[in-house]
């Protein structure tokens, strides 16, 4: 079954890249699936803008063993979509709304403080703001995440006085989030060190709220996600289309569930939904230099900015437990260094959960996979998948 019947298609033979690979690739899959690791994978490989390979294997959901994941399976693409913050914060660089150096604090008046006033949009997008990071799958040293802390604010009794103005009341119920955020001292001085931070992007997509005068979601469909055909490419799933979701937990099940997010955090970390396909689509705009199909989404200097490395060698990366100066990152994406097995300037994401997509502009490819873990890691559904991938070109 093709993923659409608009995209082109080529052989493996054409686009250079040899067919053994592509066997190993699925056997790879299929072990893990047998063996527990995933509950299921698929897969999409492109050159020139041509797709030649892709495939699927295993169980749609976890609780429907007769249910078999297809290539264009709905799935969480989790922080993927920081991808498409960073997107849209150019774009409002482009229109004049903002400017890459500008302080967090002409936007958000929480960020009036010493601590927090150097901090600026250029430190959220290369994740070198200082702000507490994701905990658990980074090692990071404090106990809980951002979510969790928020639970903890309840505007009406927060701070010494008790508040009665409705209109008061309102304001810190919306801002509760933001004072999460900034519940603890920053971990680093702003541009000092390299730490994943997903309250970072939340902190743009508030910013991205307000320069555009509409919600973040709302913004990302409409200047991103429907300009570029994404059809199956959501922040919250229609109900007629969920049972076409890949799912792997009650968690996940949970999450579809209508709830009020009128105090919540913007999406902007991880929170679209998308396929194969859809992501293909995206990923080739931006090997295009950001337009598709005649319909442009960002200017190519726009496109070369976000996926060149923005870390001067001198910034200390913490990660999985240490610290290192050979990070590479760019402005929204995830850039391959000389370390990594990938070709050198591959850029692209990761999302828990787990997926990933990559473009190789010296390859012209896009390449998109979702392995849903049944455990919380396992190394060799991405680095293993995206090195037997990476094998593969003639």
């Amino acid at each position: 079954m093709s993923i659409t019947g608009e995209i082109k298609r080529i052989g493996p033979q054409e686009a250079g890249f040899d067919q053994v690979v592509l066997s190993r690739l699925e056997q790879h899959f299929a072990q893990m699936v047998q063996d527990n690791k995933i509950q299921c994978a698929s897969y999409l490989l492109s050159k020139d803008g041509a797709v030649f390979a892709d495939g699927a294997v295993g169980q749609l959901r976890y609780d429907e063993p007769g249910a078999p994941l297809r290539k264009d399976s709905i799935r969480r693409i989790a922080s993927v979509t920081k991808l498409f913050t960073a997107v849209a914060i150019f774009q409002l660089v482009e229109r004049g709304k903002l400017f890459l150096r500008q302080p967090v604090s002409d936007w958000i008046e929480e960020f009036k403080h010493p601590m927090y006033e150097r901090i600026t949009i250029l430190h959220l997008l290369t994740h070198t703001s200082g702000l507490q990071a994701d905990p658990y799958y980074f090692l990071e040293p404090y106990p809980m995440g951002w979510w969790d802390i928020l639970f903890a604010f309840e505007p009406e009794t927060e701070g010494p006085f008790t508040v009665t103005d409705a209109d008061e009341l309102e304001k810190r119920r919306r801002s509760a989030w933001i004072r999460a955020v900034l519940s603890g001292k920053p971990l680093a001085e702003p541009g000092e060190e390299w730490m994943y931070s997903s309250a970072g992007y939340a902190i743009l997509g508030e910013i991205i709220t307000r320069a555009s005068g509409i919600p973040y979601e709302q913004y990302v469909m409409e200047q991103i996600v429907e300009p570029l055909g994404m059809n199956r490419s959501f922040f919250d799933v229609p109900s007629e289309l969920h049972a076409e979701l890949c799912l792997i937990n009650d968690y996940e099940a949970s999450r579809l569930k209508p709830n009020d997010r009128t105090y919540a955090p913007p999406r902007a970390g991880g929170g679209l939904y998308s396929t194969l396909g859809d992501l293909f689509r995206f990923g080739q705009m931006l090997l295009n230099g950001g337009t598709l199909d005649g319909v442009r989404i960002l200017s190519r200097k726009s496109v070369e900015k976000m996926t060149d490395n923005a870390l001067d060698g001198r910034t200390f990366g913490f990660c999985w437990g240490g610290r290192f100066i050979s990070m590479t990152y760019g402005l929204g994406a995830s850039i391959t260094g000389a370390g990594e097995w990938i070709r050198e300037g591959t850029y692209g994401h990761e999302g828990a959960g787990r997926c990933k997509l990559l473009m190789d502009p010296k390859q012209k490819s896009v390449i998109v996979f979702f392995v849903p873990s049944v455990s919380d890691w396992c190394p060799e559904s991405i680095t293993g998948t995206q090195n037997i991938i990476g094998s593969g070109w003639i």
